[in-house]
């Protein structure tokens, strides 16, 4: 596998990072946390640079209700820089799935594949057995106001998961790895941010963190993130993913 741009002496910028992130926006290939046909529930940011290649990796975990069941739940990884294996953006070999059932009894209901099943006990994640709980005051605990108190949907369930699971649900380091050069180091991770709002045709040299970040790719500077914006990347603040 060819990584563009590998082994060449590349210069770049902060101007030169945000126009390739604005262009995938308006290409439709930078993350949409309110995609309408996606449920979020939980998302990473990782950055990594060294003085000739950058690269920035943006996961977003969620249920996407037209593939239902196991086959909609994934973490779409999108990747930017000027040394990564694929265009920028995100394509199908981006997408990890990583539930399936249990030996016990089908995750999820037969008919539409859409909400727990009430006779399963655990599900798959990764090859853990992770305990189901079918109780509507555990997900009301949790924040999660249930749309059918009759019923648990799948993205209900999985933001039931998290925090716990954050770190089995996002990608491994290998995961990572397959898509960016090895021995590119990390300089920047972060599980909350504020992000544009690109439904809204807010691009992401017009956000604050996206700029911040550019600059800390340019110059290797972490000190160069100061975020004075409040973090929304959190799935309640995009009540209208999945919703169309």
């Amino acid at each position: 596998m060819r990584f563009l741009g590998f082994g060449k002496k590349q210069k770049y910028s902060r101007k030169s990072i945000l126009k390739q992130l604005d262009s995938c926006a308006q290409n439709f290939t930078f993350p949409m946390l309110d995609n309408g046909y996606i449920y979020p529930v939980t998302s990473r940011m990782t950055a990594y640079r060294d003085d000739e290649r950058w690269a920035l990796i943006i996961e977003v975990v969620g249920f996407n209700y037209r593939g239902g069941g196991h086959d909609g739940i994934n973490n779409c990884l999108h990747v930017f820089g000027n040394c990564i294996v694929t265009e920028p953006g995100t394509d199908n070999s981006n997408f990890l799935n990583m539930t399936k059932n249990s030996e016990d009894f089908k995750t999820f209901d037969e008919e539409f594949e859409e909400s727990l099943n009430p006779n399963a006990v655990t599900m798959d994640l990764r090859g853990q057995k992770v305990l189901i709980n079918h109780s509507p005051e555990f997900y009301l605990n949790k924040g999660i106001e249930l749309e059918d108190k009759s019923v648990i949907y799948i993205w209900e369930f999985l933001r039931g998961l998290v925090p716990k699971y954050d770190e089995v649900l996002l990608a491994t380091d290998q995961e990572l790895r397959e898509r960016i050069p090895k021995n590119l180091p990390l300089v920047l991770a972060l599980s909350e941010w504020n992000h544009p709002d690109c439904a809204d045709s807010e691009l992401p040299s017009e956000n604050e963190t996206f700029r911040q970040i550019a600059e800390v790719l340019e110059t290797g500077n972490r000190e160069f993130y100061k975020p004075t914006k409040d973090p929304n990347n959190h799935w309640k603040n995009w009540p209208e993913g999945g919703t169309l």
